[in-house]
């Protein structure tokens, strides 16, 4: 088994995720792509430097300590090259092969449920969820139209591999901000060309910005400008839609019906800037727009545009005790209402890594991994399984609420497994 780098790097999981996106644009490269394939093998254990235990193969590792509740979880090593993406206790990234892309779909335990190939020039892939599960959305190539190939995308069960819709073509690469595309700038430099949203559930275009429709002279815009009235696709997350219509933004849902308005100086930006900006989706109702990094970001309710926080650095959703948790000059916990369940001084010296499985794990400089309870705030059980494994680890980037964890270098994540 190759070797794999332990690092202490902290990026978001939605924002790491964006980092190897593009579009399937290589110049007369052929298809590689295959549906998703079953799986149904483990993903071989990884041990720690140190640990003096050997690497084992077999799927008895990824129950370690089973019957022994204060056993450190076992950790796995599924080979993914790039930052992986989760919901409902599956994840998903890819691994490089050398003439192509593997993605790889693996459960809780460290099971691999199912891959699929595609062409190293198609590295854009999203999770994301809809009414009837979280789905994989993988890019793919078309007919070749001139010198070009076409930039498809299709949606797959991500427990199953099974696909839900697609192939569809796209207008070019996914942007990021959930199942936004866009085409190529105009001679390939400036702003990006026209938007398209795609509805998670079916591949159908939810939002589309008009060829001849870009915003500003010539398909630009200069940060700060009143553009006019016609709308301008920002983010899709889900079943919600934001979208800029003049100085204004509009959440709507995916049938059309608007569900709020908010001027864009609301967030202290033009509604040009919050086109551009990254929008995080936090949970299944919320998004923190802001750059990774800045500590004036904002926690938006996509259901009622309202702010919950803001001037933070990092929000999370913990599913398991169903708070919103929000780091800035003190740390708090919220209800998914958007009310404040309880406040604190956030701990000298850390940061949050990550939130999930009723923990809100940190990062403390020299003194390794600590953590609270996302429910109140209070100091949690420090002999949890997660909590001794990652002593040797270091901190998770992501946890789910299976209780599985993404810990190491966010671009080559080991997982830690969690016991059913």
């Amino acid at each position: 088994m190759r070797p794999r780098p332990i690092a202490s790097a902290i990026l978001p999981l939605a924002l790491a995720a964006l980092l190897p996106l593009s579009a399937c644009s290589a110049l007369g490269q052929e298809s590689q792509s295959s549906e998703p394939k079953a799986a149904g093998s483990q993903a071989p254990s990884f041990e720690p430097s140190g640990s003096g235990a050997g690497a084992d193969t077999g799927a008895g590792s990824a129950a370690q300590g089973a019957g022994n509740e204060s056993a450190a979880a076992a950790t796995v090593d599924p080979g993914w090259d790039a930052p992986a993406q989760e919901a409902g206790g599956t994840f998903l990234s890819m691994h490089e092969n050398d003439d192509s892309l593997e993605y790889r779909a693996v459960d809780s335990s460290g099971e691999i449920l199912w891959t699929a190939q595609r062409s190293r020039a198609c590295s854009a892939y999203l999770v994301t969820t809809t009414a009837d599960g979280p789905i994989a959305v993988l890019m793919g190539q078309g007919p070749t139209t001139e010198d070009s190939l076409t930039s498809t995308a299709s949606g797959y069960d991500l427990q199953t591999g099974q696909k839900r819709w697609g192939p569809v073509e796209t207008p070019g690469a996914m942007l990021g901000n959930g199942l936004v595309f866009a085409s190529a700038p105009k001679d390939f430099i400036g702003t990006g060309g026209p938007r398209t949203a795609l509805n998670p559930a079916t591949g159908d275009v939810a939002a589309a910005e008009d060829e001849n429709e870009g915003p500003g002279e010539g398909g630009t815009e200069s940060p700060g400008e009143s553009d006019d009235s016609r709308p301008r696709v920002i983010a899709l997350f889900g079943e919600h839609l934001v979208r800029s219509q003049g100085s204004v933004l509009v959440g709507e849902n995916l049938d059309g019906d608007r569900l709020w308005t908010r001027a864009a100086a609301d967030f202290g930006m033009s509604a040009a800037e919050a086109r551009e900006i990254p929008w995080e989706p936090i949970g299944t109702s919320h998004a923190l727009l802001g750059d990774a990094g800045s500590e004036e970001r904002t926690l938006v309710d996509l259901d009622s545009g309202a702010s919950v926080d803001s001037d933070i650095s990092g929000a999370w959703f913990d599913s398991a005790s169903n708070t919103l948790v929000t780091a800035g000059s003190d740390l708090q916990g919220f209800n998914s209402d958007g009310t404040e369940r309880w406040k604190s001084p956030l701990p000298e010296n850390t940061e949050v890594a990550g939130v999930g499985a009723g923990l809100i794990v940190f990062d403390s400089a020299g003194d390794g991994a600590t953590a609270r309870s996302a429910r109140d705030g209070s100091q949690a059980n420090s002999d949890a399984p997660l909590l001794r494994t990652i002593k040797s680890l270091g901190a998770p980037h992501h946890i789910a609420e299976s209780g599985a964890a993404l810990v190491g270098d966010p671009q080559t994540p080991l997982l830690i497994t969690s016991r059913s």
